[in-house]
């Protein structure tokens, strides 16, 4: 029998990149089906990723995971690979597949640096007012959790590598580089195309230093 899951606070969506991503009744098993056929090769079938590059899915807040995949539907996020590989799927398709990695177990945790735990600890808690960072908990929660009301993912064991990346995008973005293309910039945290969203804000105070200890520190949070 196939699970049905309504997010009953989570109604209708659009593909609109402007508009407010609400998650609408999504069904577990088909979101398996396309699982094992489109995301499991990078994001593994249980939403445990074995690429640091790529970000582990399984027990990500659902709202936050169909938020993302419709940016990439809609090109709002731009990564070529993904792009590609949600072309074909439609709006429920997308539910359903954000329904089914939340549905798993969570991720594990991976391993700090106990050289800079102690800075990281800090810059993550409480930014550093000195430089206008603002800490990451305000928003991911203390033990990086997320949120999953507001659609602010869990950060907590997710790999380095793949923080950092993301953190380089939103940094781009934030300070305007004069870069060769749109895919080295992210902007899709902007509530509106245009706009400077919280995390280009906050990225781009962020030094190489600072992105590589508190990737290393988000990794080993749990």
């Amino acid at each position: 029998m196939k699970k049905l899951i309504a997010a009953a606070s989570l109604c209708v969506a659009s593909f609109s990149v402007q508009a407010a991503i609400i998650v609408p009744e999504y069904d577990v098993d088909a979101g398996q089906k396309i699982a094992e056929t489109v995301c499991a090769a990078c994001h593994g079938l249980n939403g445990v990723s074995i690429v640091p590059a790529q970000p582990n899915l399984g027990g990500q807040n659902v709202k936050y995971l169909y938020k993302q995949l419709v940016n990439f539907k809609a090109g709002y996020r731009k990564n070529g690979v993904m792009q590609s590989q949600v072309a074909n799927l439609s709006q429920q398709d997308l539910a359903n597949v954000a329904g089914y990695y939340s549905s798993q177990a969570p991720w594990g945790v991976g391993y700090g640096n106990p050289a800079t735990n102690q800075e990281a600890t800090k810059l993550f808690l409480g930014g550093d007012k000195s430089r206008g960072v603002i800490g990451c908990a305000g928003c991911h929660g203390p033990d990086a959790a997320g949120n999953p009301w507001a659609a602010f993912p869990k950060l907590g064991g997710q790999h380095a590598q793949y923080i950092a990346t993301q953190l380089k995008l939103f940094r781009a973005a934030g300070r305007a580089d004069d870069i060769d293309s749109d895919d080295q910039k992210r902007v899709n945290d902007a509530a509106k195309e245009g706009e400077m969203g919280m995390m280009q804000t906050v990225a781009s105070k962020l030094s190489d230093r600072d992105i590589r200890i508190l990737s290393d520190y988000v990794s080993a949070i749990h």
